[in-house]
């Protein structure tokens, strides 16, 4: 019995492996679209129908204008306006030098569409306010940018995050019970 609950922890491990890999493709798509702040508007092309996500991109540790705008996605082909969904989460990566977060998710055809950044916010009252109280300067605005990525539905990310939960599950559970393998199974 020992024996198969030190099994588990390698199960674990590679199903750690492969849950991380599937959480950091959801979120780490080809980009589509890299417009600078300043230019406000930009038309771009969508090569296949899915799910797609509107990122910003500037330094590090700076406050961004996140109040001062909000993105909309416009089909150049039928004029509808394409929904957008606040991101569940908000993932977001760093090097030190230069920061991203994921804005909104939306679901579009293939097909020429046009980003505006119009105004409103992209954020909500309480992010507003915390932003307000940050101490930090404000993002170089030539070097912000609103990009437009592939990502993969929701749906694959919650099934990634439940899986890295199973497999510190395995991980832990497989050496605790084969630590007390003895202690708990003997009769």
């Amino acid at each position: 019995m020992k024996t198969l609950c030190f099994a588990l922890i390698p199960v674990g491990i590679i199903l750690l492996i492969f849950s991380i890999r599937l959480v950091q493709k959801t979120f780490s798509g080809n980009i589509i679209l890299r417009l600078p702040y300043l230019q406000r508007s930009s038309d771009f092309i969508l090569p296949k129908h899915g799910s797609y996500s509107i990122w910003h991109e500037g330094q590090f540790f700076r406050k961004a204008p996140l109040d001062e705008f909000r993105p909309e996605i416009t089909s150049k082909s039928t004029g509808q306006i394409i929904r957008l969904w606040p991101s569940l989460f908000r993932p977001n990566w760093n090097n030190g030098r230069k920061a991203g977060m994921e804005l909104y998710r939306f679901s579009a055809p293939d097909g020429e569409y046009r980003l505006e950044l119009t105004e409103g916010s992209s954020i909500s009252a309480a992010e507003k306010s915390i932003i307000r109280v940050v101490p930090a300067k404000m993002v170089d605005l030539d070097k912000y940018f609103i990009l437009v990525r592939e990502s993969q539905p929701r749906f694959i990310a919650i099934i990634g995050i439940g899986l890295i939960a199973l497999a510190g599950f395995c991980i832990i559970g497989g050496l605790v019970f084969g630590i007390l393998a003895d202690q708990i199974f003997t009769p």
